[in-house]
């Protein structure tokens, strides 16, 4: 008999077949009522924000108002939230030609005219500016000090000088700012990679890259709420979604109080317990699955649900590779993690912001004794530079796995893998 589960890959499923003898658990998002009224939730939620006045009653005609947008890597539905928030500015006095979107990109590639019309949709690129944060051009970036914890800002011109900030984002768990959103719209959103590098590369000290998913107290959330703040980030929306991209709850306000109500929804969709940790794990990173760069999160969450020394099989598509912009990633991952904490140290990493994804891939590969990839998107040798085994398919790679765990190995499953966290039930 077998336990037959489906996966997300792409914009399919994969049907994973697992022996019932061996099946230990499957996770996926919770399923939890989404808004009964859409745009009037959106609305209401503008119209009464956590810890601060009514969006309408803090902008005015004449001001220069800037929105954070998210990027092609994060699923928040901009298409059906922004053209709200336009109308909305508009009741207030600010006209649509005193409005610029500026794309979180953080260190992320810059998108393509069609990618931004995908995300945004045509009524908001053809109402207002939706611009990339051209985190690469130095001219584009202003420096406006530095927060309590000593780390250099440099931040977006536009979106420094503007009268008014705000950002809107999604919230999941995320490998280093324990949940997205809220002032990670400006940190990494719109920051300079230095910036990024030194906030990313704070849980090195305390080695705690595989610890911080879930936890909204670390200390690189909150320096990220530091920078944020130094920055002038008047007004947040976020939006908790489910796994069809249907919005069951949003938050607006203020950057930290509006956010920690958002997470408490998220926890309850996003954090699944287990019965006990896999000697192996299947996960898919769907929808954290363009590059590696992304797909590094939902495989840090899978080890989480896995024994030490377990085996990954981790199913990713990666259409855009390792790394369109941190090519460091690929030509150090096969060092330990002792080896890169030394090469940092000896200021010998000139990609502080890759540095830190290389020290969390270091951790997961330290936690598995092998990661069996299935991947249209990376070669044989992008797999072999990541120090992946290669599989064509989940069948092939969990006869790898039983190989190498035995025959009576537990099997977890976790679809939606970006955005799943495992919770070892105590």
């Amino acid at each position: 008999m077998e336990e037959k589960i489906p996966l997300r890959y792409q914009d399919s499923q994969i049907e994973v077949k697992v022996p019932r003898n061996n099946f230990l658990y499957a996770i996926k998002p919770e399923d939890v009522p989404i808004l009964k009224d859409e745009k009037k939730s959106i609305r209401e939620s503008l119209q009464n924000p956590i810890n601060c006045a009514p969006l309408s009653e803090q902008v005015k005609k004449g001001m220069k108002v800037v929105i954070i947008g998210d990027d092609i890597t994060r699923p928040t539905p901009r298409e059906r939230i922004f053209p709200i928030l336009l109308d909305e500015l508009n009741r207030a006095g600010v006209p649509d030609k005193d409005i610029t979107v500026i794309i979180s990109l953080g260190t992320h590639r810059y998108m393509s005219d069609e990618e931004i019309l995908k995300c945004y949709g045509k009524e908001v690129v053809q109402r207002v500016l939706v611009m990339n944060h051209e985190w690469k051009d130095e001219g584009k970036l202003v420096k406006v000090g530095s927060t309590p914890g000593g780390i250099p800002v440099s931040v977006n011109k536009i979106a420094y000088e503007a009268d008014y900030l705000m950002a809107v984002g999604s919230v999941v768990p995320h490998c280093l700012a324990g949940y997205g959103g809220g002032g990670k719209a400006v940190q990494p959103g719109i920051c300079s990679w230095e910036t990024t590098g030194k906030t990313h590369l704070l849980p090195m000290e305390k080695d705690k890259f595989l610890k911080l998913a879930g936890d909204t107290d670390n200390e690189v959330r909150i320096e990220m709420e530091k920078v944020a703040e130094v920055v002038g980030l008047n007004f947040i929306c976020n939006v908790v979604l489910n796994e069809k991209k249907e919005i069951v709850h949003i938050t607006s306000g203020d950057q930290v109080k509006a956010h920690r109500e958002a997470v408490k929804v998220a926890k309850k969709v996003y954090e699944r317990k287990i019965p006990a940790l896999a000697d192996i794990v299947i996960v898919s990173a769907y929808p954290a699955d363009i590059d590696y760069w992304q797909g590094a999160k939902p495989l840090s969450y899978s080890q989480q649900g896995l024994k030490k020394r377990g085996t990954t099989i981790f199913l990713a598509h990666l259409p855009d590779g390792i790394s369109p912009t941190h090519c460091e990633l690929g030509e150090h991952a096969l060092k330990s993690y002792k080896e890169l904490k030394k090469l940092i140290k000896e200021n010998r990493l000139e990609d502080l912001v890759c540095a830190s994804t290389l020290l969390q891939h270091a951790k997961i590969m330290e936690h598995s004794s092998q990661v069996i990839c299935i991947s249209e998107g990376l070669s044989l040798e992008d797999k072999q530079k990541l120090g992946f085994k290669h599989a064509e398919t989940v069948e092939e790679a969990l006869d790898m796995a039983f190989k190498k765990q035995g025959k009576d190995a537990k099997v977890g499953t976790i679809d939606y893998g970006g955005d799943v966290l495992p919770i070892l039930e105590s």
